[in-house]
C-alpha cells in the first residue's frame, strides 16, 4: 500500500514571499498598464522580472510522443525497448531529444521575453536588466539540471530581454513506505562576463521557505491530504508504444525502510 505525502507545489504566492524577501514586489495596476499589454510579473532592484511555472509533463502529450518516436526512428536504430532518459542516450540523440521536449519551454521563454520587453517599454526602462524565474513542478521526466540547461540553451539563443535565470525544480519520489523530496534551486547569467546578483538569496531563501512549508506539511498531513491543494505528484514511469518501439522513462524504486537492513 502506498502511503503519499501533501507536498507542497511551488506557486505564485511562494515566489511572491521569495521576491518581496529578496527587496522585489509585484507590479502595480499601473505599472501592467491594467493589463493593456502582456507584462511581467516583479520589479526587483532595478530588474524586471517573470515567473513562468511548468505544470505539465511534456512526456505525456500523445502528439509529442508521435514526433518523439518518429523523429527518433527515421534517424536511428532503436532497440525494440528504448530508454528515454537523456543521461544514457547517445550525443546526437541528446541532442534531437532536447529540441523535441523542449518545445513547451522555448514558448514559455519567448512568452517571457515579450513580457519583459512590453514592461520595459512601458516603464521607460529600455537599459533595466530581465530576469525569468523558471519554476518546474511537473516536467518529471527532466532532472532538475537538465531542465535548468533547456531553458538556459533557449534564454541565450531566443531573447536579448533575458540577462538572468533562476530556477527551480521540486522531484517528489513516492515509494510504497517512504518518499523522498528535493527542490533544487540555481541561478545562472545568460551573458558571459557578467553576474548573477539574485543568484545565492534565491537559492538560501527558497531551500529556507520550502523546509518550512515541509515541516507544515509532516505536521498537518491529515488536513492538507483532505484539502487536496497546491499539491504535487510523486514522478511516476512514463511508458508508450509508437512506431513498433516501446518508449520508456523509468524512475528509480524507492526501497522500503521498514525491510532495509540498517546494519549493512
Amino acid at each position: 500500500m502506498t502511503i503519499p505525502f501533501p507536498v507542497p507545489r511551488i506557486t505564485e504566492g511562494f515566489i511572491d514571499k521569495i521576491v518581496e524577501s529578496m527587496g522585489g514586489r509585484r507590479l502595480t495596476d499601473q505599472e501592467k498598464n491594467y493589463e493593456n499589454d502582456k507584462n511581467a510579473d516583479y520589479l526587483l532592484q532595478d530588474t524586471v522580472a517573470e515567473l513562468k511555472l511548468l505544470e505539465e509533463e511534456g512526456l505525456e502529450k500523445t502528439e509529442r510522443q508521435k514526433t518523439i518516436a518518429e523523429e527518433l526512428s527515421e534517424k536511428y536504430i532503436l532497440p525494440k525497448t528504448f530508454d528515454i532518459d537523456i543521461k544514457r542516450m547517445s550525443d546526437n540523440a541528446k541532442a534531437d531529444y532536447r529540441q523535441l521536449i523542449g518545445i513547451p519551454i522555448k514558448k514559455a521563454v519567448r512568452k517571457a521575453a515579450k513580457q519583459i520587453k512590453a514592461t520595459k517599454a512601458h516603464l521607460g526602462k529600455h537599459l533595466d536588466s530581465g530576469l525569468l524565474i523558471a519554476v518546474n513542478n511537473g516536467f518529471n521526466s527532466l532532472a532538475h539540471d537538465e531542465f535548468d540547461n533547456l531553458v538556459l540553451s533557449y534564454c541565450k539563443q531566443s531573447t536579448s530581454q533575458i540577462d538572468f535565470l533562476l530556477c527551480t525544480t521540486i522531484e517528489y519520489h513516492q515509494g510504497d513506505y517512504d518518499s523522498y523530496v528535493f527542490c533544487c534551486s540555481n541561478g545562472y547569467e545568460i551573458r558571459n562576463g557578467t553576474h548573477n546578483p539574485f543568484k545565492e538569496d534565491y537559492i538560501k531563501i527558497v531551500g529556507k521557505e520550502f523546509d518550512e512549508r515541509m515541516t507544515y506539511m509532516i505536521k498537518n498531513q491529515v488536513e492538507l491530504m483532505a484539502a487536496n491543494t497546491d499539491l504535487l505528484n510523486p514522478v511516476q514511469d512514463i511508458i508508450f508504444e509508437k512506431k513498433g518501439v516501446r518508449f520508456i522513462r523509468k524512475f528509480p524504486n524507492i526501497p522500503d525502510s521498514r525491510f532495509t537492513d540498517s546494519s549493512t
